[in-house]
């Protein structure tokens, strides 16, 4: 057995014990698994022009995902393609085994199970296939989905639901002459990741998206390799940020734009009832200046451009807009001062890019170290640091953490709730508060740039 495999099934054997008691195991539902194929298919994203894809379930993008929280999430995974992938659930705290390290994958032809507890309150959660250094490929071609949790006491707020709560999973790509999805990242794009010219809403370009002219719930994930987004409506008009990556805030914020980084998720409530019919409005990722170094080089638009993502047209009456609570979540929360240890990661790269030139604490990843030892149930206090030209979305899996503070600016309203990744700009550091209180084993961190982290900008998680 290789010596990789020796470490992460040593590590595994320890893990999987939940930190929830026998109440909540009472309470898990059992349900027949969910059947989800890795495969590759034929699709029209832009019309007349058929191109090779990849799916997880046969839907582009892969299918959403719907479970209710203490249900079992029991998904059998078969893989139909010509290279090794797995499932990883971003978000979810899921045991060690479950998770989707880079290294426990399934090969070709295999197949397996993936059967955990869903304890995570409501919230917009994803999955994605995460391989060493084939992340990035498979990702842009097409395997990411939806998955949503819900449970009783958000139903009970009185959000919008059914019709009116729409996910839209939002990416750029970089549409070609004949209309495919080939993954060839020239040497900028390997320093900046890959920046697309197009922007796909739910796999679709620039849709057209029928409203009422009511409120609507918009869960936003953004699912590109690299591309940050500013999200917004072209009319600036406002709308109530009222969740971030893992679930409902305390409160409400008005905001007229999100930021979002690869991986990141936000919900917002938008209310068209003061729009007449036929009237239509642009969602699209506003411009902004980021001054990184080889910005919009390497064939793809540049990070920051404005990117066209969906039009709004308000097409019928709709039934009164949903009145937001004054309260929607608890959100508990870690004081800083209570730390018990104090890490810092350096995140940085060097050149020419390629594999081992992108780093934390000046390492590149390799399997067979660890390079982080934890312990389950003690707070740390984690400065992030990027002394980079290119932004990096920092992203923990195994737990979730809170945002306390940036150095080059205040918390975004989505930031206000619990995250499991966050934005660092260039030059910047920012400050978590985070504990790893359910499951011991080997889990990762790493740049949700996928370009970057194929590269090497990640690193091993012992949690004991």
């Amino acid at each position: 057995m290789r010596r990789r495999e020796c470490l992460r099934r040593g590590l595994m054997a320890t893990a999987g014990t939940l930190a929830a008691g026998p109440a909540s195991r009472l309470l898990a539902q059992s349900s027949a698994a969910t059947t989800l194929v890795a495969a590759s298919s034929q699709r029209e994203i832009w019309p007349g022009q058929p191109t090779t894809v990849l799916t997880l379930g046969d839907t582009f993008p892969s299918r959403t995902l719907r479970v209710r929280r203490w249900d079992l999430l029991d998904v059998d995974f078969r893989n139909d393609l010509r290279e090794a992938t797995n499932i990883h659930w971003h978000g979810l705290p899921a045991p060690p085994e479950d998770d989707g390290h880079p290294m426990d994958v399934v090969l070709a032809g295999g197949r397996r199970s993936y059967r955990f507890l869903v304890e995570e309150p409501a919230g917009t959660y994803w999955y994605h296939s995460h391989p060493d250094g084939r992340t990035a490929s498979q990702v842009y071609r097409g395997l990411a989905g939806f998955l949503i949790v819900e449970d009783d006491a958000e139903r009970a707020l009185g959000l919008p639901a059914g019709e009116f709560d729409l996910p839209l999973l939002l990416q750029d790509r970089r549409r070609r002459a004949d209309g495919s999805l080939t993954y060839a990242p020239t040497f900028m794009d390997l320093m900046a990741g890959m920046l697309g010219d197009a922007g796909l809403v739910n796999g679709a370009p620039q849709p057209v998206v029928e409203v009422a002219a009511t409120s609507y719930r918009l869960r936003l994930l953004n699912g590109s390799n690299a591309r940050v987004m500013r999200v917004a409506f072209e009319d600036a008009r406002r709308f109530d940020v009222i969740a971030g990556d893992c679930g409902l805030l305390d409160q409400a914020v008005a905001a007229t734009d999100v930021w979002l980084a690869p991986g990141e998720r936000a919900e917002i409530l938008v209310d068209f009832s003061g729009d007449p019919l036929g009237r239509t409005v642009r969602l699209v990722s506003a411009a902004f200046s980021s001054g990184g170094p080889g910005m919009g080089m390497g064939g793809g638009s540049a990070q920051g451009a404005l990117l066209p993502l969906a039009t709004f047209r308000v097409s019928a009456p709709g039934p009164p807009p949903a009145r937001l609570p004054e309260r929607l979540a608890t959100v508990a929360r870690l004081d800083p001062a209570r730390a018990s240890a104090r890490r810092r990661f350096v995140m940085d790269m060097r050149m020419p890019p390629g594999p081992g030139a992108f780093t934390i604490n000046g390492l590149s990843f390799e399997p067979d170290r660890v390079d982080v030892k934890v312990e389950r149930g003690v707070q740390e206090a984690w400065e992030v640091v990027n002394l980079s030209g290119e932004p990096h979305p920092f992203h923990v899996h195994g737990t979730q953490f809170q945002v306390v503070r940036r150095s080059g600016q205040a918390l975004m309203p989505h930031e206000r709730g619990l995250k499991d990744t966050v934005l660092v700009w260039p030059g910047e550091t920012v400050e978590l508060a985070i504990r790893f209180e359910r499951h011991a084993g080997l889990y990762i961190l790493h740049c949700h740039n996928l370009e970057h982290e194929d590269a090497g900008m990640m690193l091993n998680l012992e949690v004991r």
